[in-house]
């Protein structure tokens, strides 16, 4: 049975927020938003974010303090039936797979961050940007260069105690990401298109609303929050039952979504200020921030910077989920900590290998996906949802509404009054079951 704790309060919430704050806030998160409509989207995230990602995320953390195991055994020992444990096997199998190819996209973003410092990528013109992207990604010996530091680096974080590893590190690069987010956010609104910017951004077009915005804010919560991926459900198991687990919670999810939302001030008066479109996609961050930086004055410098901050905020998500998977392997088949984490490191590298060979010049493909398209929709678009419906499920209905209301309320101002049941019962199962049909059906 596991038996560690977080040293303080603080500790737990500046560690968790660095699991749940992560790419899915700087890189996904604007251009998400500016796919489904700017302020719209905006509107509809942050009422999702309270009424259904703060709840399933507490209720996971909840679920791991009950247990005080991971989520390999710990569904089974608040049941008595192991049978449950299942649903931990997904959630870890999810995570896993999703950080063998988050560990590819955080060896692309290394090496333009060296390429922002070297002046190389402001000394190319815009046309070339999405030809180097493409060099870059595919020059295979150089990502699993980069994939193997980054995979040494996270093993020398995680293989120390919580107070020596990954309570200090959080805190050092959640401080420093706090920073950087923020210098850039005030300077992008000192540039010219400020204001056309901001009025995509936060003015809500409500003729842009539809079930499909509905549903990409949802699936874009689960990604950011990062629920169903067995470190949320370890990171519950080291509080102890004294932690204020709800107002714990909110802070988690408040700074999740603070960050989320100084990107969008960030990057939409930039992108408006350059004449640059806001629903460009997942090449935002490697082409079109890479015309941005080419346009502007001291844009090494800005580039430099921006890089530096989508590796910290991708780094401190990519330990949590190693420190979460290395607790589960370690107390579900009583291997001795370095034992489990090599073993989450070398699987987490050598399943990242077909990922970088999706980018290669004719790559594998299944069902008319590379391998990476393949795993991202399974992991994103099944695999977190479908773990996420079944955290839910279990709590309200296996556990029970009021028992689970009683541990949660454990030591805390804040009660779960009988309005969530209904949510927690019906609304959120519904939800996110159509989320799931939604990513199935043809």
């Amino acid at each position: 049975m596991m038996a560690k704790q977080w040293s303080n309060r603080f500790s737990f919430i500046i560690s968790a927020s660095a699991f749940a704050i992560g790419l899915g806030n700087i890189w996904r998160f604007p251009y998400i938003t500016g796919e489904s409509g700017g302020g719209a989207f905006l509107l509809v995230y942050l009422l999702l974010a309270a009424v259904i990602g703060l709840p399933i995320l507490l209720i996971e953390m909840g679920l791991g303090r009950m247990s005080k195991s991971s989520p390999l055994t710990g569904f089974g020992r608040l049941t008595g039936k192991p049978k449950w444990n299942g649903i931990g096997w997904l959630g870890v199998a999810a995570g896993l797979l999703i950080k063998m190819y988050y560990v590819m996209i955080l060896a692309w973003i290394a090496i333009y961050f060296l390429q922002s410092l070297s002046g190389t990528l402001t000394e190319l013109q815009p046309a070339q940007l999405a030809n180097h992207f493409d060099s870059v990604a595919g020059n295979s010996l150089n990502i699993f260069g980069a994939i193997l530091v980054i995979v040494i680096l996270a093993v020398l974080v995680v293989r120390k105690d919580l107070a020596k590893g990954l309570e200090p590190v959080a805190r050092v690069l959640m401080t420093l990401l706090f920073g950087l987010i923020l210098v850039l956010a005030i300077w992008s609104c000192t540039l010219d298109g400020t204001a056309e910017g901001l009025r995509f951004y936060l003015t809500p077009d409500f003729s842009k609303l539809s079930i499909d915005v509905f549903l990409s804010a949802l699936g874009q919560l689960f990604f950011s929050v990062g629920v169903g991926m067995a470190a949320a459900f370890v990171f519950g198991s080291y509080t102890s039952a004294n932690e204020n687990l709800i107002s714990s919670t909110i802070w988690i999810v408040l700074a999740d979504t603070l960050i989320a939302i100084l990107a969008g001030f960030m990057i939409f008066p930039a992108l408006f200020t350059y004449g640059l479109s806001p629903d460009s996609g997942p090449n935002l961050i490697f082409i079109t921030m890479g015309t941005f930086f080419n346009n502007m004055a001291a844009g090494r410098i800005f580039a430099s910077l921006f890089f530096l901050l989508l590796f910290i905020a991708g780094f401190t998500s990519l330990i949590s989920v190693m420190q979460g998977l290395k607790e589960s392997l370690a107390d579900r088949f009583g291997f001795k900590s370095d034992r489990a984490l090599c073993l989450v490191a070398s699987l987490v590298f050598l399943g990242s290998i077909p990922m970088v060979y999706s980018f290669a010049v004719n790559p594998i493909q299944i069902a008319g996906k590379t391998i990476y398209e393949l795993f991202d929709f399974l992991t994103n678009s099944v695999m977190l949802p479908l773990s996420a419906l079944m955290l839910i499920l279990f709590g309200a209905y296996v556990i029970g509404f009021e028992k689970l209301v009683t541990a949660l309320a454990s030591n805390s101002k804040f009660k779960m009054s009988n309005y969530w049941s209904p949510v927690i019962k019906y609304l959120i199962p519904a939800f996110v079951f159509i989320i799931f049909l939604k990513a199935i059906l043809p």
